[in-house]
């Protein structure tokens, strides 16, 4: 028997069941023979298993389950058990990316989503850059200046790391009494959201609110100041700015 069915069911609800049941078959075996399309795709167009590519899909069998049936409406559902056979994981594309795990930057393996054409194309925006279709082989290539631009990003932080290392023990020396001397992030507003960013900076705080942001040059290490908030100053009146002004240039 394929299906658990629950008991005192009109022969309308046991009918809905099978067909459940079937839907469910259906739908494996089309998953099933989407898995090894995809499969013989990436292997003829030169992607290895494990490196570029890889294969989670999974078969259980017998799996029950209870099932909402009936429809849209309230007074016509109906819940029944039945007992089929499912599926978990498919077959997903590898690239490389960053990560920080325990403070130490590293290159792992990060699956993403992809699908084969009716020509035998691959269709994957993360890879391509846009939804359009390309040979499988173009997909390897791309992987591999994806994998090696990675490599070259990697050295680059890890300088930048070390840059910022450098500066934040230079600024705590220069400034014993701040409450931080944090490295963070500071949002660059530009004309449209697309051309804003995040700009990392280290901020000198202190315990009166007051704060001077630095910027940290990437290529050789400079410090530079961003940006200074003073408390007092930003207080001031306007007839405070001009009394201090009179009594400098006095």
């Amino acid at each position: 028997m394929e299906g658990q069915l629950q008991l005192f069911m009109t022969a309308e609800q046991e009918e809905e069941v099978n067909r459940c049941i079937q839907n469910s078959k259906r739908n494996l075996e089309i998953t099933q023979a989407n898995t090894q399309r995809s499969l013989e795709t990436l292997l003829e167009g030169g992607l290895q298993l494990g490196v570029h590519f890889e294969n989670t899909f999974q078969i259980h069998k017998d799996v029950t389950k209870t099932v909402e049936l009936g429809g849209w409406r309230d007074e016509n559902k109906f819940e029944a058990e039945v007992t089929v056979d499912e599926y978990t994981g498919g077959v997903f594309l590898l690239y490389d990316i960053i990560v920080k795990e325990d403070g130490v930057r590293k290159i792992v393996k990060k699956n993403t989503w992809f699908s084969v054409t009716s020509d035998g194309k691959v269709e994957c925006s993360t890879i391509v850059g846009s939804f359009r279709a390309v040979k499988a082989s173009t997909i390897l290539n791309k992987i591999i200046d994806m994998n090696a631009a990675t490599k070259d990003r990697l050295k680059m932080v890890e300088q930048k790391d070390i840059h910022f290392d450098n500066a934040l023990a230079k600024l705590r020396d220069e400034f014993p009494n701040a409450e931080q001397v944090n490295r963070g992030t500071e949002w660059v507003n530009t004309r449209t959201f697309k051309n804003s960013y995040h700009q990392d900076v280290i901020t000198v705080a202190f315990e009166d609110g007051s704060y001077i942001n630095y910027d940290v040059n990437t290529f050789n290490g400079e410090i530079s100041v961003r940006k200074v908030y003073d408390v007092v100053v930003e207080t001031l009146t306007l007839q405070d700015k001009v009394n201090n002004l009179k009594t400098r240039l006095q």
